[in-house]
């Protein structure tokens, strides 16, 4: 196999396995982290007779949630698939002994993947931000047991005190490790779309920005009405959601008042709670395009209602969806009262763990992060936690809910 990483990734492939514990990489987007990790993964895989490699996620639902499909793709690129390995049941074996495997390490509240680690030789640690230390501890003295075993791990940060971070970049840090930060301006294949839409990013919201593309930390500010454990809850409910069912669904809409975003989040009622679905969120080129945006994911969803907000626009937000034939009723609610006020009945429903996420919002979640009870202190409008904060109060607003009783206290 003939293999010649981007320059930056070099630290990967030059030593072999065994040189290191650790080798890992941290960075915002389109810094080429798994496409180099997978290259680099097979590369000593292929020159290791017998190695177990497996890629290793904190929560794994299924194998579509993993790097199978990445790996498969690399293999094929490399002329490896169906020569050298041959893939059965997700695994890919190869000719000389070796195991490609996908694991989550946790189901439900126990370590089920556990087991499956024993003896790897090498172990990937994809998006790593999201491992508890709870996850760590059991992780890396079932790993790190042969002469070669090394544990790697790719993230974008989060908050400095994320275990992964405090584990590689803390005041204590391991030994035997390379840690690199690796970012869109050391990959010499950055797309220029995504240049493009990282040059949006920065004029509408540098903190965001630095967070999303200069792998900073995300920001937040002391105060939010959401907290980043959260936030995290919700997301670890919902990777156990599946695909449903989900009760009725809403998707909620903020128009543009300025020519910046327009907020599209479509929710669903889920058990006793409810559950986020996606991010639709979409830039208002046109009262079209933006309407269109919103049929399209209310068609994905099935949602049985549009709620939109009508401050802007008034009467033409309504024309214009019914104009894009929005699928289910459309509902116009006027903001009366300042986006916290709003935001905080359903930032309680997070408190009392009602609400799941289906995946992770990262621009939504920023935005979320910056909301206090004085207001929203980022730079440009929260147009996502605006359309989540419409869906969630239509859905779960009802005599009995605790979004009307907490409605019904502050108007007293």
């Amino acid at each position: 196999m003939i293999f010649d990483p981007i320059p930056a990734y070099r630290f990967l492939t030059e030593k072999p396995l065994g040189s290191y514990r650790f080798r890992a990489a941290h960075g915002g987007r389109g810094g080429a982290k798994s496409w180099e990790f997978v290259d680099a993964a097979i590369f000593h895989t292929v020159t290791t007779p017998k190695l177990r490699t497996i890629f290793l996620r904190e929560i794994m639902a299924n194998l579509k949630e993993s790097s199978l499909e990445l790996v498969r793709n690399r293999l094929e690129h490399h002329g490896l698939l169906n020569t050298y390995f041959r893939e059965v049941d997700g695994t890919f074996l190869g000719l000389g002994g070796q195991k490609i495997m996908f694991i989550g390490l946790w189901k439900g509240n126990k370590p089920d993947g556990i087991k499956s680690l024993e003896g790897a030789g090498l172990t990937i640690l994809e998006e790593a931000q999201e491992v508890r230390q709870a996850s760590l501890d059991v992780l890396l003295p079932t790993i790190l047991r042969t002469a070669i075993s090394e544990l790697w791990a790719i993230w974008n940060p989060r908050l400095a005190t994320d275990p992964i971070d405090v584990f590689f970049r803390g005041p204590l840090k391991p030994r035997r490790a390379i840690v690199r930060q690796i970012n869109y301006d050391q990959n010499p294949h950055f797309p220029d779309a995504l240049r493009e839409l990282m040059a949006l990013d920065r004029a509408k919201d540098p903190l965001r920005a630095g967070w999303i593309w200069d792998g900073k930390y995300m920001p937040s500010v002391q105060g939010a009405i959401w907290s980043r454990d959260g936030l995290d809850r919700a997301w670890q409910a919902g990777r156990m959601a599946g695909d449903g069912p989900w009760g009725r669904v809403v998707v909620g809409v903020d128009p543009s008042g300025g020519g910046d975003d327009v907020g599209i989040v479509a929710v669903a009622k889920y058990g006793d709670g409810a559950i986020v679905l996606e991010d639709a969120t979409c830039p208002a080129s046109s009262p079209m395009a933006w309407a269109t945006a919103v049929a399209k994911c209310a068609e994905r969803w099935g949602a049985d209602a549009i709620v939109a907000e009508k401050n802007f626009g008034g009467d033409m937000v309504e024309s214009t969806l019914r104009a894009a034939n929005v699928p289910g009723r459309v509902l116009m609610v006027t903001a009366s009262r300042g986006k916290s006020v709003r935001a905080e009945p359903v930032a309680a429903l997070y408190d009392q763990n009602r609400v799941r996420h289906l995946g992770q919002f990262a621009a939504m979640e920023a935005e979320m992060l910056m909301t206090t009870p004085a207001g929203y202190q980022g730079d440009a409008s929260p147009n996502r936690m605006d359309a989540l904060v419409w869906a969630l109060t239509e859905l779960m607003l009802g005599e009995t809910s605790t979004v009307a009783m907490f409605l019904k206290n502050r108007k007293r």
